[in-house]
């Protein structure tokens, strides 16, 4: 955004008449907006996220974008002078290439903010259901997401509505370029104030997990350690479907955060995963006693904690590596 506000500067000061092609270094660039943000998200609220060669396809419109500059990028001074003059004055067609790759860009973008509200969106549903504590928690990171999300939307809006006053008049008109500098300098503005109020938020640390710390070495870590096997085992807490992290933490007599790395650390794997074992060993237990001949399959899930098919068939699968029928006899 940056780069194109200063586009801009260039074509409303005396720098045109030295550097006038440096106009032409802003054409496309909106096909960068989309990808950016959505990956800029992914960052942001995905810890396992990891850059992969692939993604640079995400970028391919751009790069398309830039092959179609060539030509202009490299023309003459006196051209470019014409242009801009033609342009400040209101005067310059816009062709149909123009209007095709304008609207392509706005539908671009729409899809990237549509892909990226959804990818908030469940992580948000996700919410509370036992996953570590950062020290950035992810409910704020959401929260920041969300207000840059309406931002570009605000964005998108105000160029499509520009898109359909240049399509109306047949020409450019300074005015666009107005408006545009306008609303994307608010954003920069937006950003660079949360970056002085709160940097953290722009570029949380994944690998600093907890507020405070507890180290669960020696007696002290296996004491809660049996704690949390005798309350799977005797009192079997598992079978609860809406057991959630917070409930056993209290039941251990720790913090949730550190109930979480307790885990971690013990055990070696995730709450959920480590309640999801459970499970799927009591239901081995039971699918073939005579106490349960007359359960379906999905009833003794029901029976040892799972509360949907698809969340019992999913960790069963990804534990045994084998389909819950298999085990019936």
């Amino acid at each position: 955004m940056i780069m194109t506000n200063f586009s801009y500067v260039v074509v409303r000061t005396d720098l045109r008449n030295y550097v006038p092609f440096l106009f032409g270094t802003s054409f496309g660039l909106i096909f960068l907006f989309g990808p950016l943000i959505y990956f800029y998200a992914r960052a942001v609220i995905d810890p396992s996220f990891q850059w992969q060669k692939k993604y640079g396809l995400h970028f391919i419109p751009y790069g398309l974008q830039l092959l179609i500059n060539i030509p202009l990028l490299i023309m003459e001074k006196r051209y470019w002078l014409e242009f801009i003059n033609s342009f400040l004055s209101g005067t310059a067609v816009i062709r149909s290439i123009e209007i095709f790759i304008f609207a392509v860009q706005d539908i671009h973008l729409l899809i990237y903010l549509v892909l990226t509200y959804m990818l908030i969106r469940s992580v948000n549903n996700r919410q509370g259901n036992g996953n570590v504590q950062y020290l950035i928690p992810v409910s704020l990171r959401l929260n920041w997401l969300k207000n840059l999300l309406y931002s570009f939307a605000l964005f998108l809006i105000t160029v499509f509505g520009l898109y359909i006053f240049i399509l109306i008049r047949g020409t450019y008109h300074p005015v666009t370029n107005y408006v545009y500098t306008l609303i994307t300098s608010g954003i920069i503005y937006f950003i660079a104030y949360r970056m002085v109020l709160s940097p953290e938020i722009l570029s949380p640390d994944f690998a600093q997990k907890y507020k405070a710390y507890m180290p669960f070495s020696g007696e002290e870590g296996d004491v809660y350690m049996q704690k949390i096997k005798s309350l799977m085992l005797d009192a079997k807490l598992y079978t609860d479907p809406e057991l959630k992290l917070s409930a056993l933490a209290e039941q251990i007599g720790l913090p949730s955060h550190q109930a979480s790395k307790l885990i971690n650390e013990k055990f070696g794997k995730s709450f959920n995963e480590l309640i999801n074992e459970y499970r799927v060993e009591e239901f081995i237990r039971r699918v073939n006693h005579d106490d349960f001949k007359a359960y379906s399959i999905y009833g003794i899930a029901l029976e040892v904690g799972f509360n949907s098919k698809s969340s019992f068939n999913t960790a069963f699968k990804k534990i045994t590596g084998k389909t819950p029928s298999s085990f019936k006899t």
